[in-house]
């Protein structure tokens, strides 16, 4: 809908263009009109210039070229009449400036009134790859145009799949506020039209413009047919809306709003609401979805995500309506999170002030769930010590903890820490540290008496990290087809063991509630070793936005306590940890890889394990399997795959799979046809019903195309874009 006044400028710019145009002629060099040479030289070609002096008139014939710019003009005859500013082209006119092209048999336009008419015309743009055609294109007034006998479309291919036609266009933007009239609109596929309107309105600004949105249909075997429908609303230049009213069969009818604003680059945001009187469940629901960030003077910021749902389900049976974001966290952690957060950072110190709320998707009620209202931190990055070979940094913190139900408390956290990083004949690296700790709590509202008022907790840090890098740098051989694939001219392999040390000492943190991870700081004495891989690739031609690439990584460790031993999954005191191994493939963007694992050296077994592999070949198929695992809490696997087939066709699917419940949570399998200018897909979505029954079966039908540069119907799943 964008592009409409952006199709009429174009076709008119000649109008605008050719306004300055008799500035420089040549059949040898030739000066016509030297007082518009302020605007830039015009060149005249042609087999035969001819200058009538009484009527002041020009007249090119044969093979006539006109050029200013990126501008230009090619003709059989062209004739100018200077006292009147008519221009008159005929006979092969071709029309271009930059990509886009402008053919016609005709062209009578005034320079100063910029009125006039094209006959025979065809139009190409390149940026949006609009092919538009018109028998008769006038300019009858300020912003008020006339197409007859014309058609539209974005393909290619003669016959195009498909192309609009209209008897008849009339644009008159300041009458009509920016709308045009179309007569007799036909959509074809090939020449077969397959809808006929008697007439037609469509905007023509560029701008964004208030209009209904194409409808969205669907089908679930549960609940029946899904129509959904909006209402695009423009309020402001800088603000906007969209309102919804879908219709979701026998859950009834759900409304939508949608606003979004951008006062400034650096201020903007959207909100979201949605509301429902599901006949289903026989109870109103809703939920709200808000973003916001700002810039304040001297480079202070603020953020929100905000994110409330009135029931846990809603997420399962309206999941289209939650953002990227919130989604994730509720799926991946079971909670629903919001935050509002804001601070300044420097080169060296970064403050934040940020307040989180999170609704617990495990529990029936969450009166007991910990939100922190506000959370406040300062941190000072690591930076010199007075110029000296010392380097300090530091946190400190202050949080307020609060639930309905439960032990509240206020937490101060001091943090500082000093260290000497050294490189020791540019090979050997020594950073050790030392750190102190002060807590301090002030807790009540607790039901059982045990943590009440004022308690403190003093702790050190302690310890090194030291390594050595080996490396070896290789030619690329002319016939490794590695080396070729990805126009690596060197290969590195770096080798670097490392050997860590960690100490912290026993403290007594009984008195001292359990919030999150600073509360309970474990005695620490222990070893940790290991080693880092890296295969590094060197580019034939290095330029600015391309250097030296990691391909792979891979890193194992293990650590030894000489302290409290560690507690192993079946709760057994062990001195060795697990062994843990992480590995990095970067081979994109047609392989890579991302794999991480702990094994137990006394069992001989796995306690986690997830990866994450992604292929891709040059005919865009794509392959995507995930496996996560963790002993006794997960055990699941994610598929996601498109193949091509004949040539414009993918076929595509995505299966979900819990292991450790025995459920299929979800499949997904469809069809996409994929043309030049169009595309059209079916998709299937079948979800399981869950154990607990949290997730109920039901099977979606989803329809969608797009026609090339002009809009879509429905979306394609998000996997399609693997």
């Amino acid at each position: 809908m964008r592009y409409h006044r952006l199709i009429l400028s174009l076709f008119f710019f000649f109008f605008i263009a050719i306004d300055s145009l008799p500035t420089y002629a040549k059949m040898g060099e030739m000066d016509v009109m030297k007082e518009m040479e302020e605007e830039g030289p015009v060149d005249i070609e042609a087999d035969e210039l001819i200058y009538e002096k009484e009527k002041q008139v020009y007249e090119a014939h044969g093979q006539v070229e006109v050029n200013r710019g990126n501008f230009s003009l090619k003709a059989d005859h062209v004739q100018l009449n200077m006292a009147t500013k008519d221009l008159v082209a005929w006979g092969n006119v071709v029309l271009r400036e930059g990509e886009d092209v402008m053919e016609c048999e005709r062209l009578d336009v005034n320079l100063e009134t910029r009125l006039g008419k094209i006959s025979q015309a065809k139009l190409f743009l390149k940026d949006q790859n609009f092919h538009i055609t018109g028998r008769e294109v006038e300019k009858l007034g300020e912003n008020h145009y006339r197409i007859r006998d014309g058609s539209l479309t974005t393909c290619d291919a003669s016959p195009p799949p498909w192309k609009f036609t209209v008897k008849e266009i009339e644009v008159k933007e300041m009458a009509l506020g920016g709308w045009g009239i179309a007569k007799g609109p036909i959509f074809h596929i090939r020449d077969l039209p397959v809808l006929y309107f008697p007439w037609g309105v469509f905007p023509v600004r560029q701008e964004r413009q208030t209009g209904f949105l194409i409808p969205h249909v669907g089908y679930s075997n549960k609940y029946g047919p899904e129509i959904k429908n909006g209402f695009y609303w423009v309020i402001r230049k800088d603000m906007d809306a969209t309102l919804y009213l879908d219709y979701l069969g026998e859950r009834g009818f759900k409304e939508g709003l949608e606003y979004r604003y951008a006062f400034t680059q650096d201020t903007k945001g959207e909100a979201k609401f949605y509301f429902i009187d599901d006949w289903v469940e026989e109870r109103n629901r809703y939920a709200f979805f808000i973003k916001h960030q700002q810039k304040f003077p001297y480079d202070f910021y603020l953020k929100a995500n905000i994110n409330h749902v009135s029931d846990h389900e809603y997420l399962q049976d309206f999941d289209e309506d939650i953002s990227d974001t919130a989604s994730l966290d509720a799926i991946s952690t079971r909670l629903l999170r919001s935050v509002l957060f804001g601070g300044k950072n420097w080169d060296q110190f970064s403050f934040l002030v940020d307040a989180e709320v999170y609704d617990n998707l495990t529990v029936r009620s969450n009166d007991q769930t910990i939100q922190k209202l506000p959370h406040i931190s300062f941190y000072a990055l690591p930076q010199s010590l007075f110029k000296t070979p010392l380097f300090f940094e530091f946190s400190t913190s202050t949080t307020h903890f609060w639930r309905e139900r439960g032990v509240e408390a206020q937490r101060g956290d001091l943090f500082p820490m000093v260290s000497y990083p050294m490189r020791l004949f540019n090979v050997w690296k020594f950073n050790p540290y030392l750190g102190g700790r002060e807590t301090l709590y002030y807790s009540h509202n607790d039901p059982t008496g045990t943590y009440q008022g004022w308690e403190a907790r003093e702790t050190l840090d302690a310890g090194f990290q030291t390594s050595v890098e080996f490396y070896r740098v290789y030619d690329a051989g002319a016939s490794s087809k590695i080396s070729n694939l990805y126009k690596v001219g060197k290969w590195m392999h770096t080798i670097e063991p490392t050997v860590s040390y960690h100490y912290s000492p026993r403290v007594n943190q009984t008195r001292l509630p359990v919030f999150d991870e600073v509360d309970r700081i474990p005695y620490a004495n222990e070893m940790t070793y290991g080693v880092t891989q890296r295969l590094i690739g060197r580019p034939v031609k290095e330029t600015v936005s391309s250097g030296p690439h990691e391909y792979v990584k891979l890193t194992i460790l293990q650590s030894y306590s000489l302290g409290d031993p560690y507690i192993d999954s079946e709760g057994k005191k062990r001195s060795f940890s697990n062994i843990r191994a992480e590995l990095w493939w970067n081979f994109s963007p047609y392989l890579s890889a991302r794999w991480d694992t702990e094994f137990s050296p006394y069992r001989g077994n796995v306690d986690v394990l997830n990866f994450m592999i992604y292929a891709k070949d040059r005919r865009n198929d794509a392959l995507r399997v995930q496996y996560r695992y963790t002993k006794d809490d997960v055990k699941e696997i994610n598929l996601d795959g498109r193949v091509r087939t004949i040539d414009p066709l993918f076929l595509y699917g995505a299966f979900r799979y819990d292991l450790l419940n025995h459920y299929r949570v979800a499949s997904i399998w469809g069809a996409e046809y994929q043309a030049q200018c169009w595309s059209l897909g079916l998709f299937v979505e079948n979800r399981g019903r869950s154990p607990t029954g949290t997730q109920k079966s039901e099977t979606k039908v989803k329809l969608y195309f797009t026609l090339l540069n002009l809009g879509s119907v429905g979306h394609k799943p998000y996997f399609m874009k693997l």
